[in-house]
Formats: structure tokens, C-alpha cells, sequence
């Protein structure tokens, strides 16, 4: 199975560790999974995801301090 990209996601930080390099996050809840082996992932596609990451995070921020927070 290819998994589809848009539902690959990347974060920086889990269960409280931090990492540079980051985990990918496999988003299967709604990914039919019956009968499935072996899952595919384009590594090309890792440097688009993780970049993706970084402008919601950015985004976030960016609300975050127009709005008055942090």
C-alpha cells in the first residue's frame, strides 16, 4: 500500500521527548488497512511534509501573538 502524503503529518516532539529530526505521524484513521502487509512511504515526500510542519507551526505562533498570547 502507498500511503497517501495527506495523511502523513511530522512533529517535533512525543510523549514529551523532543527531536530534531522529528517523527512521522501516520494519520490512519480513516485509511482502509483490511489485508494490509506492508505500508509505503515515498521518502521524497518527507522534506514537503516536514516543511508543511513548520508553516502550521509558524501559523500557530504568529495567532498566538496577534491575538495577544505568547
Amino acid at each position: 500500500m502507498l500511503f497517501p502524503k495527506e495523511k502523513i503529518g511530522h512533529t517535533n516532539s512525543y510523549q514529551g521527548n523532543d527531536s530534531e529530526a522529528g517523527w512521522l505521524v501516520l494519520n490512519i484513521g480513516n485509511v482502509e488497512l483490511d489485508g494490509v502487509t506492508k505500508v509505503y512511504i515515498d521518502l521524497r515526500d518527507v522534506q514537503e511534509i516536514k516543511q508543511r510542519a513548520v508553516k502550521e507551526s509558524d501559523a500557530l505562533a504568529d495567532a498566538k501573538r496577534l491575538l495577544g498570547g505568547e
